[in-house]
């Protein structure tokens, strides 16, 4: 009876993942439209313009949750002196930026995903308990490092959007002041 519980347990810590439901869209060279949910696969000239998207989940169990907050700390993660106390905004420095950013996130994703592949092949070599806690072990530390590479990854973003809405601003300026 144990080992039907154990076993219970590990076929359910086996398929046990963090998703996301983020998923972004872009177009090849023939003009093809093409939806991923792995910004790395997005063609890299093309992930400055490329904008996520996120599933909207309308249930009635959903809709009754009290709204969940991230920690201000995470919100601000990545923020740099590119604005400075006046409200200037360097944005020569802020690209700069952002751009290292991109590349440590994008490393960052592929060392998780190689974690990701020695848990996989961990799995095919369970064959005592202690074996089994390991692995489980090790599943939950890599969904912990994913669920804190996706607060980087959505603070990023946030930091993009606000990037993308200063240059907007900037062009906005610079247009009327042409017209004057």
């Amino acid at each position: 009876m144990k080992w039907i519980k154990l076993a219970g347990a590990v076929f359910c810590l086996l398929f046990t993942v963090s998703a996301s439901a983020e998923f972004y869209k872009y177009y090849d060279k023939d003009g093809g439209v093409h939806f991923t949910d792995d910004f790395n696969k997005v063609p890299p000239d093309q992930r400055a313009a490329v904008k996520g998207y996120e599933e909207i989940i309308t249930t009635a169990e959903e809709e009754n949750k009290p709204a969940v907050t991230e920690p201000q700390a995470a919100a601000d993660q990545g923020k740099s002196d590119a604005a400075d106390k006046k409200g200037n905004y360097d944005l020569s420095s802020k690209i700069k930026e952002l751009d290292k950013r991109k590349t440590q996130l994008a490393d960052e994703y592929e060392g998780l995903m190689k974690e990701n592949a020695a848990i996989v092949k961990m799995r095919k070599e369970i064959k005592t308990p202690a074996e089994a806690k390991k692995y489980n072990d090790t599943v939950r530390a890599l969904n912990a490092k994913l669920k804190e590479h996706d607060k980087k990854r959505k603070a990023f973003y946030a930091d993009v959007e606000e990037y993308n809405a200063k240059v907007a601003e900037l062009n906005q300026t610079r247009e009327k002041s042409k017209s004057k």
